[in-house]
């Protein structure tokens, strides 16, 4: 079924089709929840309120992008809500600077990782580091769009995407 069909069956409350769009983009949404949560179980539960969202706005949906872009932002924007919602010491950060950033190397020690090692690995991240370097190195915003999404300092991002480095280098060394 094309993508503009099975929207406009969601639209029309066809719970079939809303199960099969859900079936259809939850792998890879939960996913994109997971790099920014404590745990699975709050990775699901930010992906069920995405899900939420998703089906909330179908209607705003305008094909100028694919739908698989579309939702994957309100996961985005979810994730950082329930950040916000969750972790108020996002606005006590400290900003000096280590001025120590991660090497590199051809043989670095994350190319010895598999995927689900170091997705474990990030989640362990402090909260602060891991939604900075989540942005950032994953999904691609700048310094200011990431201190405009989180209402921290441009400087304070960079700050912590060079702790986030260090401690994810500092990690997986372990």
């Amino acid at each position: 079924m094309e993508e503009k069909e099975l929207v406009e069956r969601c639209l029309q409350n066809s719970r079939i089709d809303q199960k099969q769009l859900y079936e259809k983009f939850s792998p890879l949404m939960l996913g994109v929840c997971m790099r920014y949560a404590n745990s699975r179980e709050e990775g699901e539960d930010v992906m069920i309120e995405g899900f939420t969202n998703v089906f909330a706005h179908l209607s705003e949906f305008k094909f100028e992008c694919s739908l698989q872009n579309w939702i994957r932002r309100i996961m985005l924007n979810t994730a950082i809500d329930h950040f916000r919602m969750n972790v108020k010491r996002y606005h006590h950060l400290s900003i000096d600077d280590d001025g120590v950033m991660m090497p590199v190397a051809s043989e670095s020690p994350t190319g010895k990782l598999m995927e689900k090692d170091l997705l474990n690995v990030i989640q362990r991240m402090p909260e602060t580091y891991r939604v900075i370097f989540n942005l950032f190195v994953i999904e691609g915003l700048s310094h200011k769009e990431i201190g405009e999404m989180l209402d921290i300092q441009e400087c304070t991002s960079r700050s912590q995407l060079v702790r986030a480095k260090k401690w994810l280098k500092e990690a997986i060394e372990r």
